[in-house]
C-alpha cells in the first residue's frame, strides 16, 4: 500500500501531539508507504472515523470494538498500563484498600478504569457497598474532598492523577495504586491493510534498537512494542464486556 492512515486515541494526543507526528514519519520511512497521521480532535470524531483508519493505536474500549470488527492486534506497549489511584478524605484516619470494604465510593462509571478498581479490589476479597458516579475524574477528586453523598473514598484513574497539579492532590489522601496489568491501549491494523502485518510488526518491534526509533518511544513513554498474548487479548475482552 502506498498510502496508509493513522489514528491515535484522543486520551493519547491531548498533549503533544506532534510525538504521534513523528512516529508516524518513522513508520513512512521504514514501510516505505506514506503513513499520514490523521488527529482527532474529541472521542466523538474518534470513533467515526476510526473504523476507515488503517492503523489506530486505541484504548482499551475502543481496541475491543475494533478487533471485533476484524481488525488485528499488532503490538502493545511493555510498560504501560491501565490502572488507577485509590483516595480518601484527608481526615480518614490511616485508610487503606481493606477501607473500601462495605464502603461507598466516588468513580466516573462510564470508564474502564472503574472496572479495573473493582477487580483490583474483589482481588482481596474486598466488595465495596455502592459506586457513585461523578461527570468527570476531577469531580470525584473533588467529591472526595468535600464527602458528598457521605463518600470518603474514590478511584481515580492513574493517568489523570499523575497529571493533577501538587494543590489538587493534596485536597485528597493517597492510598494506593491498581496493579492489574490486565487492561492496555494497543495498535491494530484494518482488515484491508493485512498486507503490511508482517513489515509493521518488525518495524515496530525493533523501534527500541534503533536511535531515532528509542528517542520516538521515549516521548511516548514506551519501553518497547511487544506482542500482546491470546490470553491478555481474552482477559482485556472479559474486562470490557463485564
Amino acid at each position: 500500500m502506498d498510502k496508509l492512515t493513522l489514528m491515535v486515541c484522543p486520551h493519547d494526543t491531548a498533549k503533544k501531539p506532534d510525538r504521534w507526528f513523528r512516529f508516524a514519519q518513522y513508520l513512512s520511512l521504514n514501510l516505505h508507504a506514506t503513513v499520514h497521521f490523521e488527529l482527532a480532535m474529541d472521542f466523538q470524531e474518534f470513533r467515526q472515523k476510526m473504523n476507515d483508519a488503517d492503523i489506530v493505536y486505541a484504548n482499551p474500549g475502543d481496541s475491543v470494538t475494533l478487533l471485533n470488527s476484524n481488525f488485528i492486534s499488532v503490538a502493545r506497549s511493555s510498560n504501560l498500563y491501565d490502572e488507577v489511584v485509590f483516595i480518601a478524605h484527608n481526615e480518614l484516619n490511616n485508610p487503606s484498600l481493606a477501607s473500601f470494604q462495605g464502603a461507598k465510593l466516588l468513580s466516573v462509571m462510564s470508564m474502564l478504569a472503574t472496572k479495573v478498581g473493582l477487580n483490583a479490589l474483589e482481588s482481596q476479597g474486598i466488595k465495596p457497598l455502592e459506586v457513585i458516579d461523578k461527570p468527570s475524574w476531577l469531580a470525584v477528586v473533588k467529591a472526595v474532598a468535600n464527602q458528598e453523598n457521605d463518600a470518603s473514598l474514590g478511584f481515580v484513574y492513574k493517568d489523570t492523577y499523575e497529571e493533577l497539579g501538587e494543590t489538587t492532590k493534596s485536597l485528597v489522601k493517597y492510598i494506593a495504586t491498581s496493579e492489574q496489568k490486565t487492561v492496555f491501549h494497543q495498535l491494530v491494523l484494518a482488515p484491508k491493510a493485512t498486507q503490511i502485518q508482517e513489515s509493521l510488526t518488525s518495524v515496530i518491534l525493533e523501534m527500541n534498537q534503533n536511535p531515532k526509533g528509542k528517542d520516538i518511544l521515549n516521548e511516548l513513554n514506551i519501553e518497547q512494542w511487544i506482542i500482546p498474548t491470546t490470553s491478555e487479548i481474552e482477559k482485556l475482552k472479559q474486562v470490557v464486556a463485564e
